[in-house]
């Protein structure tokens, strides 16, 4: 069963992006869900990528697909996993995504998703209220979300999934300097791409370049915030005709790449219970590298943890969320 929830939240009130800072999200409830049961639910969060809305995962996507819920519903029928809540957040922002950081420019996303919503959960639903029975999950700019929120906030995170989580900078988001300086190029300003990007009617079909180029220009008030610099309020860590690099605001960026973030974080990193890093062995972004470099630092701080790689790219891996799930839930002191 699915119940939509509508939330004021006061930590993406009043920012200069002026992003709603009332949302409405999905909550998935499993079959059976008994408010007065001895035994509480376990809660799951299920963050989306860049450009998305995590109640996407809901739908079918194809004559041929299985929905997310339905999955999840046979799985606990059958005894597959154990019943649970699972929330959809809603993570977006006006350029696409917040990466689920506390931002002077975007809002405070990190406290909304582990401060607002957890206790909205736990307060709307019968749950045990403890971050050892608390998963976050997601894909992508999602799975970066995860990790990142898990590592700052342990006390409500302790079970961890990336999905081809945002690392290794260096290869993942470096590369697209080259195509926001030809876009930009063209457009002749920011200002002026952001009008054409934004008054498309179907942003998300237009070209990969245009879609590559906003990404990078959607991170510099995520990693750089500056809410003097308009229209991104952030910086970005290269010039926009030379590419040449500003090292002072790429050390900003690189500071929040969970291979930069995870060993600054050691103290908070060692109170994971259990970390899943899955991505595609062919990841357009490189994606599967972070994960490898990642796993090699969990294993330093004795962090249990497990790699998992499968043949394919970044995309289309949606279907793989119950699995994923249930890999976590199995680990719960249930």
């Amino acid at each position: 069963m699915i119940q939509w929830l509508k939330h004021e939240s006061r930590a993406l009130k009043g920012y200069p992006m002026k992003d709603p800072y009332v949302r409405e999200f999905p909550v998935y409830l499993p079959p059976n869900y008994d408010a007065n049961r001895k035994e509480p639910y376990p809660v799951a969060f299920i963050l989306a990528g860049w450009g998305g809305k995590s109640c996407a995962y809901l739908a079918d996507d194809s004559a041929f697909g299985v929905s997310l819920p339905k999955r999840l519903d046979q799985a606990i029928l059958t005894n597959q996993m154990p019943a649970c809540i699972v929330a959809f957040p809603d993570g977006s922002s006006r350029l696409g995504g917040s990466q689920y950081l506390n931002s002077p420019a975007l809002g405070y996303y990190s406290d909304y998703l582990c401060d607002e919503l957890c206790d909205y959960i736990d307060q709307s639903f019968h749950t045990y209220r403890d971050p050892a029975t608390r998963a976050i999950l997601g894909h992508s700019s999602g799975g970066f979300g995860a990790l990142i929120n898990a590592a700052l906030r342990p006390d409500r995170f302790q079970f961890v999934c990336s999905s081809a989580g945002d690392s290794y900078f260096e290869l993942s988001l470096m590369p697209l300097l080259r195509v926001v300086v030809e876009e930009l190029e063209r457009t002749k300003s920011v200002s002026a791409f952001l009008e054409e990007f934004l008054s498309h009617p179907n942003p998300m079909k237009l070209s990969r370049s245009k879609g590559e180029a906003m990404i990078m220009l959607s991170m510099a008030p995520c990693y750089a915030p500056n809410v003097a610099s308009e229209p991104l309020y952030g910086d970005l860590f290269f010039d926009l005709r030379t590419g040449e690099i500003n090292d002072e605001i790429w050390q900003k960026y690189l500071a929040w790449d969970p291979l930069h973030f995870y060993p600054r974080h050691e103290e908070n990193v060692r109170k994971l219970k259990f970390v899943l890093l899955e991505s595609g062995r062919s990841d357009e972004h490189a994606l599967q590298l972070g994960h490898r470099r990642l796993a090699k630092t969990l294993k330093q701080f004795e962090v249990s943890h497990e790699l998992v790689e499968y043949p394919g790219g970044h995309s289309g891996h949606t279907w793989r969320f119950q699995d994923r799930l249930s890999q976590l839930l199995k680990r719960m002191p249930l």
